[in-house]
């Protein structure tokens, strides 16, 4: 069993201070502090507020923190009220109630109805978390032999000397009055428990949980730079829990060290009695310059792992002589996502899929599916923020439906789907959508659908992506030679998982000009694979085209293949003969195509044939410069690179993470050392750019940053008259991305001027007004217009009818009407 509560953290880690589709979104009157998720409530802090809000954000309950008065005992005799700011929200689901503890003067806690929070159920002052906002705080609920206690954890560095204070690092305190010494109480049978720590200068407590009977909780030494993490078994009481501590370090990640944990999440289904428990963390750098600033790991945190006594924490307190032995050292079992600015993370499993939703630094949430060889997919962008609001360090999924992810974006709280597989309307697409949360789902009546798979009712077959490796393709083949030469066996799998508890059919049908093409030594087909043997003397010198029909379920897939002689596909090794060769289930090595069998593991065409020669003779290009290199994710139009020997490129290709989202624009005024191009739209992050040659390859190497959308927020002054030519200043966010103005009432962009962070322009004319207008202004970046909050009044340009001149002394004074 994973225990859902997730650990309540604050401190330095909080300083990070639409696009999608489906999400909800609840804005607040006050930056989200913390949320936390019940079976039917969500539960968000602000500053002066605790919110309860349906799943769907559809109700909502409000409650102003108390504030509590304490006594001043100086004369004159007065009451001081100090408001009470949250630090710990907890939910506590066994006992319907929902624990919040914090700061006023000094320690305040306050136990709260779980289903009406306008409902106090008790209070009491104590300092269970820390006392000073830049203090470090965690506490998650843990389960110890037959009781449920908070495992609550902070650095208290600035206390008040009014206010009590114990200096415990870590203690065991009680959810309820029943408990020996009553609720919130620290104290065993006989004792008062807790662990210490050596380095209490400089500490942060990052994330805590319990998987079974085991607690885990993480934290970071800035001053040493390094990750640290303690574990305890649950065992018969508080005491002897405490006492079982053992801890280890994370070395993230090999000669890249990452030396400061932001986020982690416990990764679902792992663990057991005996098992293995994995997890997941995002490291960071500290260099936000880096694209590669943070990274996600993968470790095993099995208690197995951890046999080490940490020198560094202590039962209760630390001795002044540093004990013998080392702390242990964690490296990762997989690094999988590296990116510039990682905020957040959480985990999830889906049969044999990890699946990750990373929240980012500039707004994104981003998931990523990982195979069961830790081989991640390609990353895909569910939503991303126009602005740079900094994803929370915690994410949370819907505890009911499991479909739906919690994230707060400043004053935000999003509830966004994990898929959107209602969306794909055939088995084709819903499979090259390769998300291992959609099936195609057989039902009878022709209601065959995209589905989740719990939305999949049996005995209907949930066919989904193939659980064994990733491909490209739906239907792959290859065809090989019998060492006598006289058969050639053309063998198809299909790509596809199947469950469900219903029969499932699955059959082939090869043919050439609508005959028969297998002879009848050919094996039965057996999901996923069927095989045709056929003579050699079939396959002419000009190909065969080669009809396979397929039937899988209720589903009839038809591909078009050509045979081709493996040995007369020759030439100069290009990308373009090598990727000739694999797509007619040929193999290619040594830079030639050949009927030696390929290996069921073997790389897609793409990774084969990425470093074939060109052969042609071409001088290598040099990317020396692309102008702008940092844009908005709309893109950018007529972008200018600059290098040499670029003569022969023919396209500028853009790719993402992982080589995905490939995309390539035209060139044009190629003068050998510039040429210019348009700049896709894209996500949020760095993508590496290359120019490609005839024959495929793509060579040079430079990188492009994709930032926030611009906004226009005001217009300085905000009138004009109507012959125009007024100089206009543009207010709002990222106006070095824009390219242009456009005025509703003319339709030409207008050009802008961008310097020392002023955009501005000159107004265009309004012809054939007589009376003041308003008109809407907005900015062009790429092929997208955005529109500014504000408008821009034209008035009739002024017209002198008449005029008088006085004579006043030595002057002469004019008056114009």
């Amino acid at each position: 069993m994973i225990y859902e509560m997730r650990a309540v953290f604050w401190g330095v880690l909080l300083a990070c201070v639409d696009w999608g589709r489906g999400q909800e979104t609840r804005t607040f009157d006050g930056d989200v502090r913390d949320f936390a998720i019940g079976d039917s409530s969500v539960y968000v802090v602000t500053e002066y507020r605790l919110y309860q809000l349906n799943h769907d954000f559809t109700k909502i309950i409000k409650r102003d923190n108390p504030k509590v008065v304490y006594p001043n005992q100086e004369a004159p005799p007065s009451n001081e009220t100090y408001p009470f700011k949250v630090n710990i929200l907890l939910p506590f689901i066994k006992n319907k109630t929902l624990i919040t503890c914090g700061t006023t003067k000094c320690g305040y806690c306050e136990i709260l109805d779980l289903n009406e929070i306008s409902k106090s159920v008790y209070s009491e002052d104590i300092d269970v978390g820390s006392l000073d906002p830049g203090d470090s705080t965690i506490g998650f609920i843990v389960d110890v032999a037959e009781n449920s206690y908070i495992m609550a954890g902070r650095l208290q560095s600035r206390v008040s000397d009014a206010c009590a204070n114990s200096g415990q690092l870590l203690v065991l305190r009680n959810t309820l009055e029943g408990q020996n010494g009553g609720i919130f109480s620290d104290s065993d049978e006989s004792a008062t428990p807790y662990i210490d720590t050596r380095h209490k200068e400089k500490f942060q407590f990052v994330d805590g949980f319990q998987s079974n009977s085991h607690i885990y909780v993480f934290s970071n030494f800035p001053k040493e730079r390094q990750v640290r993490l303690i574990w305890f078994k649950s065992e018969n009481n508080k005491a002897t829990t405490l006492k079982s501590l053992k801890g280890a370090k994370l070395k993230c990640c090999g000669n890249m060290e990452r030396r400061e944990l932001l986020s982690s999440s416990v990764i679902p289904g792992s663990g057991g009695l005996h098992g293995q428990v994995l997890w997941a963390g995002v490291f960071t750098a500290g260099n936000t310059s880096d694209p590669i600033n943070t990274m996600l790991a993968i470790y095993n945190i099995s208690s197995t792992q951890l046999k080490n006594d940490d020198p560094d924490f202590c039962y209760e307190a630390c001795p002044k002589s540093l004990p013998k032995g080392t702390t242990s050292d964690l490296q990762p079992e997989a690094v999988v996502f590296k990116y510039s600015s990682m905020t957040s993370v959480l985990a999830l499993r889906h049969n044999s899929w990890l699946v990750f939703f990373i929240g980012t630094g500039d707004g994104q949430l981003i998931k990523l599916a990982v195979d069961k060889a830790y081989k991640p997919a390609c990353p895909r962008v569910l939503y991303k923020s126009d602005d740079d609001r900094c994803v929370f360090p915690k994410m949370h999924l819907d505890p009911v439906d499991r479909k739906h992810v919690y994230m707060a974006l400043r004053n935000q709280m999003l509830r966004v789907p994990v898929a959107q597989c209602i969306e794909h309307k055939s088995l084709k697409d819903c499979w090259s959508a390769q998300d291992p949360f959609c099936g195609w789902c057989e039902s009878e009546n022709n209601k065959s659908r995209c589905s989740f798979q719990d939305d999949c009712l049996q005995p209907s077959a949930w066919i989904s992506i193939s659980e064994d490796s990733q491909q490209q393709n739906m239907v792959s083949y290859q065809v090989e030679k019998s060492s006598s030469g006289e058969k050639i066996t053309l063998a198809v799998k299909i790509h596809l998982n199947v469950q469900g508890t219903g029969t499932f059919t699955f059959a082939c049908n090869f043919l050439t000009r609508s005959v028969h093409l297998c002879d009848k030594t050919s094996p039965a087909p057996a999901f996923s694979r069927c095989s045709c043997l056929f003579s050699s003397d079939q396959l002419p010198a000009e190909g065969l085209d080669v009809t396979v029909e397929i039937r899988a379920g209720k589903q009839n897939l038809t591909e078009k293949l050509m045979l081709t002689n493996c040995s007369e596909i020759s030439g100069p090794p290009t990308s373009a003969l090598c990727s000739q060769c694999m797509t007619a289930g040929c193999s290619w090595s040594n830079d030639a195509c050949s009927w030696t069998p390929r290996s069921a593991n073997s790389d897609p065409i793409q990774e084969v044939c990425r470093l074939s020669q060109s052969g042609m003779n071409y001088s290598e290009p040099v990317i020396v410069s692309i102008v702008p290199s940092v844009l908005s994710f709309h893109g950018r139009n007529h972008a200018l690179m600059t290098g040499k020997n670029l003569h022969h490129v023919t396209r500028v290709r853009i790719q993402g993470h992982m080589d995905c989202s490939l995309k390539e624009s035209p060139v044009w005024n190629n003068t050998g050392s510039s040429l210019t191009f348009h700049i896709p739209s894209g996500n949020k992050g760095s993508v590496s750019v290359c120019v490609v040659l005839p024959g495929g390859r793509c060579l040079g190497k430079a990188t492009v940053t994709y930032g926030s959308s611009p906004s226009c927020t005001g217009l300085i002054p905000s009138t004009t008259w109507a012959s125009g030519k007024r100089k206009i200043k543009v207010q709002g966010s990222h106006l070095e991305f824009v390219e242009g103005v456009v005025h509703d009432h003319a339709p030409q962009t207008i050009q802008t001027n961008y310097s020392s962070g002023s955009l501005w322009y000159h107004t265009p004319l309004f012809e054939h007004m007589n009376q003041p207008v308003t008109s809407t202004v907005s900015l062009r970046v790429a092929n997208q217009t955005l529109a500014c909050s504000s408008q821009l009044t034209y008035h009739p340009d002024p017209e002198f009818t008449s005029y008088t001149a006085i004579k006043t002394g030595n002057d002469l004074r004019v008056t114009i009407e």
